[in-house]
């Protein structure tokens, strides 16, 4: 099978632009929570310290928290969409199911980022009022939202998105297309964080949280790259 017939050509420029500067920014979203948080993720499950952190901190962590969701959720409407259309004909209903998934996925994850975007700077200026019962009631609020984005929303991402990356990622390997075992790999860390997560077995599913927010853009980027220099060559050729 040669380069130029993997991808059609309908779409294929932007959906691989999207998936460049979408694991991009993704990248860029990790280490604005790094610094937000200074390396010390569980800081924002406690609420009186996370609270208390200067306004940069709060500054870093809700353009992580945007970023977020123009790195790891909105791109992958364009790229599962694209894959989708390519797929369907070959997979039938499996491949239909898995772009269900993704649509779930990317809805909890935005609903997940936004929430806690729109709810840090009001609850920041509360606590930072002075008062005591509104310290008390903030930080009760952020624990809250905290704990229903993250250990909610984002943990139920895990079933959808590696049900879409490990069905996906066979799809695209059994089309001879680039990078699918890479994405079931990715579709791996998903789940398995979740199942992590469910035993009770948390320090192992940070570990591999660490691996997907590596590998998920760095699939983004193979496969945006992959492409454009499809395109490139189809153009040359």
């Amino acid at each position: 099978m040669t380069t130029n017939s993997l991808f059609p050509a309908n779409g294929r420029r932007l959906v691989g632009w999207v998936a460049i500067v979408g694991a991009l920014l993704g990248w860029i979203n990790v280490g604005l929570y790094v610094a937000a948080t200074g390396g010390d993720f569980s800081i924002v499950f406690k609420p009186a310290a996370f609270l208390a952190l200067p306004a940069t901190a709060h500054g870093y962590f809700c353009a992580a928290m945007v970023l977020d969701t123009l790195g790891f959720y909105l791109p992958f409407l364009l790229v599962g969409g694209y894959l989708w259309s390519l797929l369907r004909s070959a997979h039938g209903a499996l491949i239909d199911i898995a772009a269900l998934c993704i649509v779930i996925y990317v809805a909890m994850g935005v609903a997940g980022a936004s929430i806690q975007f729109a709810a840090l700077p009001p609850l920041a200026a509360m606590h930072a009022a002075g008062d005591a019962i509104a310290k008390v009631t903030s930080e009760g609020a952020w624990l809250a939202v905290a704990s229903s984005a993250q250990h909610g929303l984002w943990l139920m991402e895990g079933p959808s998105m590696g049900f879409w990356a490990l069905v996906m990622g066979r799809a695209i390997r059994a089309g001879g297309m680039p990078y699918g075992g890479l994405l079931m790999a990715v579709g791996v860390c998903y789940a398995s964080v979740f199942v992590a997560y469910i035993v009770g077995l948390r320090q192992l599913g940070e570990l591999i949280e660490i691996a997907f927010v590596i590998l998920l853009p760095l699939w983004s980027l193979l496969i945006g790259s992959a492409l454009l220099r499809q395109r490139a060559e189809g153009s040359t050729q």
